[in-house]
């Protein structure tokens, strides 16, 4: 079911008509109506980036364009835990018996290009590229693998592949990314810590955790100007932090069908001068949608929009998403 965005534009002449509004948006998210990219004013926002969506229930990497519509998907024989877009315009997937893998769109389906499903005894949680070839795919790739409580980097190939680096975690990894602002290594354990660090002395030279507040951690990104942003899943907060770990602010995803979510991915871009966190969660459960993306704005915390439906209907419950930069043509 959609909704004519007139009602946004037309309401009845309540004395405060911004109540009104709220109260709106309010019911008809609870009761499980669709909408499209919204800012809490009412205006439409221009649409989101496309996007790269790990689907949980048919271990599918779908993905969707900035209107909303399915461009083409890929099954994977297992969960579907990470993926980056990489600069040549394939995609580093980790996930499935194949671990980690590199895949090309090709002119009808995908095509994986090299894996590492020759690697035993790991369970890898996510992976990044840090380095690429000529042709901008990854010539060195950096993974988290929680069975062994490790970082470590390895050449991009199927055959014969090297550990050129590990470094053993005091916790499992859930994710790993490189910040941006330091090329040094980011990764969250399943302990809520969240470690920087430095590969080359192998030490860690930035961390927080329970000491700092924070309780369950579910994803964490650095920006390039050396703030943190962190997903709070008990709470279902987003916050923020500088390098001095002072918090910045804080927000409450708005419409939430429960208090708490359960798994959600952060990125950052950058469209039209302004730097954007997509926070991309799904919500365990109750009434109204369970999978939605919300675009806050990177240096105050204000949720400028949100969107909950594909050109098709609902999105399919998701345990990670991120936008396809490489597509849209946005900056980090």
């Amino acid at each position: 079911m959609y909704v004519r965005t007139s009602i946004f534009f037309s309401p009845p002449r309540y004395q405060d008509s911004k109540k009104f509004l709220g109260l709106l948006l309010s019911f008809l998210i609870f009761s499980g109506v669709s909408l499209p990219l919204f800012s809490q004013t009412g205006q439409p926002k221009p649409p989101l980036p496309p996007l790269l969506i790990c689907e949980k229930g048919h271990n599918v990497l779908a993905h969707v364009n900035s209107h909303g519509k399915l461009d083409w998907d890929y099954k994977v024989d297992g969960p579907i835990l990470d993926v980056q877009p990489q600069p040549s315009g394939k995609f580093l997937v980790t996930g499935g018996s194949k671990n980690v893998f590199l895949l090309r769109k090709v002119w009808k389906g995908c095509r994986i290009l090299w894996d590492w499903g020759s690697l035993e005894g790991v369970s890898i949680q996510s992976a990044a590229a840090i380095d690429w070839n000529e042709e901008g795919d990854p010539s060195l790739v950096l993974a988290a693998d929680a069975k062994n409580q490790r970082l470590f980097l390895a050449d991009p190939q199927s055959t014969s592949i090297k550990i050129r680096w590990e470094y053993k975690l005091p916790a499992p990894p859930l994710s790993v990314r490189v910040c941006p602002d330091s090329n040094n290594f980011f990764t969250v354990l399943k302990d809520s810590s969240i470690l920087e660090i430095l590969y080359q002395e192998d030490k860690v030279v930035w961390s927080m955790g329970k000491e700092n507040g924070l309780h369950d951690v579910r994803d964490a990104v650095r920006g390039p100007w050396g703030n943190t942003f962190v997903a709070e899943g008990s709470e279902g907060l987003i916050l923020c932090f500088d390098p001095l770990k002072k918090e910045v602010w804080k927000t409450h995803l708005p419409f939430a069908p429960s208090s708490s979510f359960q798994d959600i991915s952060l990125s950052i871009f950058k469209k039209n001068g302004k730097r954007l966190v997509m926070a991309a969660v799904h919500w365990p459960g109750g009434p109204g949608a369970q999978d939605v993306f919300y675009l806050l704005n990177a240096e105050t915390g204000k949720v400028l929009g949100w969107s909950d439906r594909s050109e098709k209907g609902a999105y399919p419950p998701f345990r990670r998403a991120f936008p396809d930069l490489a597509t849209a043509g946005h900056k980090p």
